[in-house]
């Protein structure tokens, strides 16, 4: 009766926390475009999830290429305040992420920083310095570790066309949450191929040019594994 009484509560208040989300959407998508009239620089096809903080202040010192992934929690900041008490001044520095890097969740990017170009940074890490092309970089204060393109050649030998499901497959029902909590249960690793059908968290977006890329690089990948 309790289980019952659950899943009528939950279904009543699906749709009331479906409209909070599309609320918590909007409004951080005009909070955005409020930053980006203020001077932020955003590239092409970039892709920012709700929840990304930047300096509010300075905007116009942030620059952000194309091609760049940005998780969310993450905050970027110009300016520092840690010396106005003593020196009565700021200190203020601009910030660039170079096209093609990826920037994971609740990461904070500090004043005078440059990533990339193809550069990740990992989840929580603190950047205070550069991180050059290609570099892959963890920890506080984050430092490179590895390199992006050892990453994706990692993965390129474990992706395999049974660990593949297709995003479409999902959003038509064809492939159930079960089916893949099934998958993983008994494989440690499983891929999504394609892009949904609405993605409200990309910046300057050309759709059609995203999902052809996406298509282009899962066929040079099975293509790769039919040439060994």
């Amino acid at each position: 009766m309790n289980n019952l009484l659950e899943k009528i509560i939950m279904v009543l208040l699906f749709p009331i926390r479906k409209g909070l989300i599309f609320v918590r959407h909007q409004y951080g998508r005009m909070r955005l475009a409020r930053l980006i009239s203020c001077g932020l620089k955003v590239g092409k096809n970039v892709y920012i999830e709700n929840g990304v903080n930047f300096d509010p202040i300075y905007p116009y010192l942030i620059e952000i290429g194309d091609n760049c992934r940005i998780a969310s929690g993450v905050t970027i900041l110009a300016h520092d305040a840690t010396i106005f008490r003593q020196l009565g001044v700021n200190r203020i520095a601009p910030v660039k992420i170079l096209a093609g890097s990826f920037i994971g969740e609740n990461a904070l990017i500090l004043p005078g920083a440059t990533i990339g170009p193809n550069a990740m940074i990992a989840a929580g890490a603190m950047v205070n310095r550069d991180i050059g092309d290609g570099k892959i970089a963890a920890g506080n204060p984050a430092r490179p570790y590895a390199n992006y393109s050892d990453m994706i050649k990692k993965y390129r030998e474990i992706a395999t066309p049974e660990n593949i499901f297709f995003k479409q497959d999902i959003e038509n029902g064809i492939i159930s949450h079960d089916d893949i909590v099934s998958y993983l249960n008994d494989n440690p690793i499983a891929f999504v191929q394609g892009v949904p059908r609405q993605d409200p968290c990309y910046i300057n977006e050309d759709m059609d040019n995203i999902r052809k890329a996406s298509i282009e690089s899962y066929e040079n990948l099975i293509r790769s594994k039919l040439d060994k």
